[in-house]
């Protein structure tokens, strides 16, 4: 069963030398288990850029970001696994490899949480380390 969700997303990300942190609260289509679930919403990146994004989790272990619109992103994160994955923006297309470090799937009451630690790089050489936090919250009542 689908269910809108209150959703907050946190992304820290440093290239070593700067660390650049971007939070994000909205609504989400939620449906699935703590360990199988999937995630829909809208990111708006900017005034005239935004994109639809559906964020899948298998096993509570492996994530698969789709994004489509102003910016395309195909992403893979699973533990351990490095993935060769398409990132595309108004400005360019690239290929990054994106390794995770740290995978955690877990359900507190009603609320959702994933934490995903991984690497960006570029040709294997290690460009940036995110940590994203996803919340799944309670559902939205409607009128709200």
């Amino acid at each position: 069963m689908t269910e809108e969700r209150l959703l907050k997303i946190r992304d820290v990300s440093s290239d070593g030398v700067d660390t650049d942190t971007v939070e994000m609260e909205t609504t989400c289509r939620y449906c699935g288990d703590e360990l199988n679930y999937t995630i829909e919403f809208e990111e708006l990146f900017a005034e005239d850029m935004k994109s639809n994004t559906v964020l899948r989790v298998k096993d509570g272990k492996c994530a698969h970001l789709l994004r489509r619109g102003s910016i395309n992103t195909e992403l893979i994160i699973e533990k351990g696994v490095r993935h060769n994955c398409a990132y595309s923006t108004p400005y360019g297309e690239l290929m990054v490899g994106i390794t995770a470090t740290g995978f955690e799937s877990r359900k507190m009451g009603t609320l959702l949480r994933l934490k995903m630690n991984y690497t960006v790089d570029f040709y294997g050489d290690i460009n940036q380390t995110k940590e994203m936090t996803v919340t799944v919250g309670r559902p939205v009542i409607k009128g709200e």
